[in-house]
């Protein structure tokens, strides 16, 4: 019976009924009639989709055998140093390149070695007020008031805090909003690190260089460029896979991108798995087909 597959799966994974409720698209109470087995609704449709997020499930449990650990490349370093000096300094640092180059991955991993570090994800609706909020929220400061009340209360909790502000995808940042983060910096005597695509340093510089004071303050600037190295792509290959046996292989279909090498790779290891055959370069090939240049 569906039902004990259910339950059985809820046991496995520590659900409550209202987690697998969500996860199956349908309500609570349904969820606990269907448990009982006691449901009147459409059983074969509920059926259908306890096996889809059974067999959902088993896919992650091979996908786990992609070791998706930060990898130290030559990049990553360079840029951890780089949110090293603007925190230790409190100065404001610059990291930017092409998208999928492992800007993220640096900003996170720091942030998860850092208790000090804040990490803020920029996206296309974050208003000067947003992001503001969004900073406050990650400090413990009011979230309420107008943005010179919410810019008060961000500057009394990281004044002589010695923390340090992460934002991802600055590039999406206004020019207010940058504004916002220069009195920031200015007030508290924090570090920021700003990282995105390249056009975050044209944004920096202002469209009439109306942001010089904060360009100004940009101690470095670090420039990852639209590839990384293959050496870079080498060790994230041989990392994730466990063996450097299809380096070669990996490193061409990944052109360069850290982000392309890891859907392919996870796409390789869940192929080969639910397949039962043995990873191979027919296998890298064909899969490499599938994913967009």
């Amino acid at each position: 019976m569906k039902n004990q597959e259910l339950k059985d799966f809820m046991t496995a994974k520590g659900l409550q009924q209202k987690q697998a409720a969500q996860l199956l698209g349908v309500s609570v109470t349904t969820v606990s009639l269907y448990l009982k087995g006691l449901y009147n609704g459409d059983v074969e449709n509920l059926d259908k989709k306890v096996d889809e997020l059974i067999a959902r499930s088993k896919e992650k449990v091979l996908e786990a055998k992609y070791n998706a650990e930060f990898v130290p490349t030559l990049a990553a370093r360079r840029g951890m140093n780089i949110i090293r000096y603007a925190h230790v300094d409190g100065d404001i640092s610059v990291i930017y390149g092409a998208a999928g180059l492992g800007k993220t991955k640096m900003l996170k991993q720091y942030a998860e070695e850092n208790s000090s570090a804040i990490l803020i994800e920029v996206d296309p609706s974050c208003t000067p007020k947003v992001l503001l909020k969004k900073i406050a929220e990650a400090i413990g400061a009011t979230t309420r008031g107008v943005n010179n009340e919410l810019l008060d209360g961000i500057k009394s909790k990281l004044e002589g805090s010695e923390m340090v502000l992460l934002i991802d995808e600055a590039e999406l940042l206004s020019t207010r909003s940058l504004e916002f983060i220069r009195r920031i910096h200015d007030l508290s005597g924090v570090g920021v690190v700003l990282a995105g695509m390249p056009r975050l340093l044209i944004n920096l510089k202002g469209k009439n260089n109306e942001l010089a004071q904060l360009y100004s303050r940009v101690g470095f600037a670090l420039d990852l460029g639209n590839a990384l190295p293959d050496e870079d792509l080498a060790l994230l290959a041989s990392s994730a896979m466990g063996t450097d046996e299809f380096n070669e292989l990996l490193v061409k279909a990944s052109h360069g991108n850290a982000r392309r090498l890891s859907k392919l790779i996870r796409g390789v290891v869940r192929s080969a798995e639910i397949s039962g055959t043995a990873i191979n370069k027919a296998v890298i090939e064909e899969f490499a087909k599938m994913l967009i240049s």
